[in-house]
């Protein structure tokens, strides 16, 4: 499986120091959307593992999540891709768990959910965190 693993704010969608709160806040990075096509027709499995310490936070709920990935899902399935996981940390960075980047717990459950390692996948993020999980 050729696997690349991406980071989703500042990489899929524009990031905000206010944190991206809800779909209508969540907006593609242009290029981003079909660039993710590209990847899927050119044979690779794309997932995202990103830090959601909004949630964490309190800034925002499941609920928001999951309708900022159905928008996202939404986007690049009708520019002819898949994403097929999003794995998230819903912590803080004071809480201690194992699956906040750079710590490589949303890697791990990458590997496990997909039945494959990720030795020699392509990690793209947008801070250094992210390339330590990879």
């Amino acid at each position: 499986m050729k696997l690349v693993i991406l980071d989703r704010d500042g990489v899929i969608n524009k990031d905000s120091d206010a944190f991206v709160k809800n779909a209508d806040e969540w907006i593609p990075i242009d290029g981003s959307i079909k660039a993710i096509a590209r990847l899927c027709k050119a044979g690779f499995t794309v997932v995202v593992a990103t830090n959601q310490s909004g949630i964490g936070r309190g800034l925002f709920d499941l609920d928001a999540l999951n309708a900022m990935h159905k928008k996202m899902h939404t986007l690049v399935e009708k520019a002819g891709g898949k994403i097929t996981g999003v794995f998230y940390c819903p912590h803080g960075p004071d809480d201690g768990c194992a699956c906040r980047k750079p710590k490589a717990g949303l890697i791990n459950a990458i590997e496990q959910d997909l039945n494959t390692s990720a030795n020699g996948a392509i990690v793209i993020g947008d801070s250094l965190r992210d390339l330590q999980a990879g």
